[in-house]
């Protein structure tokens, strides 16, 4: 590749990314001047993965929040079929807002599989009170130990989601 040709994809990286020419001149040259792999590795450096994985699902909060819980998972070993009583112990072990989130993640994933009125006797009680205290939504936490009532928790279920979000950015240093 001729030093013009090399100039230019340097320029449109640095414009892409936000970053001076040398920084973006040395991203190309690891990525054989492949331009998204060299935008990849820069974002890759600047964001932890639990900020990439905010940004890039940050449309749809729920969305976001499963696959952080997800990502949390996978970093610390703990398998989707794993036993539950070992993985429910390796989850709480985890720094309390990670675990936190974690367990409200799939909550929310058994609301789906498993239907609301079935959710209502699984781990309700840690959830409601992640709710109303972390998250500082004590009517939802209230509907779900008083009323119960599902269609009022699927309208609540939105600031649910965008709440878990916000506080994950508050703790960010906790997560991968």
């Amino acid at each position: 590749m001729d030093d013009a040709r090399r100039q230019q994809l340097t320029d449109i990286v640095a414009a892409k990314a936000g970053v001076d020419v040398a920084c973006a001149a040395r991203h190309l040259a690891l990525h054989d001047d492949d331009v998204a792999a060299a935008l990849r590795g820069i974002e890759a450096e600047r964001y932890t993965l639990t900020q990439r994985l905010l940004n890039k699902y940050r449309r749809d909060p729920e969305d976001a929040l499963q696959h952080v819980a997800l990502a949390v998972l996978q970093q610390e070993g703990i398998g989707i079929g794993s036993d539950s009583v070992l993985r429910a112990e390796r989850i709480a072990a985890l720094a309390p807002p990670v675990a936190g989130m974690v367990m409200l993640a799939e909550w929310l994933a058994y609301v789906d599989w498993e239907g609301y009125d079935s959710a209502l006797y699984v781990n309700i009680d840690a959830v409601a009170a992640l709710i109303a205290g972390a998250l500082d939504l004590p009517e939802v936490a209230a509907n779900l130990l008083q009323t119960r009532d599902e269609t009022v928790f699927e309208a609540q279920r939105p600031a649910l989601a965008a709440a878990a979000l916000l506080f994950i950015e508050r703790h960010i240093a906790l997560f991968p």
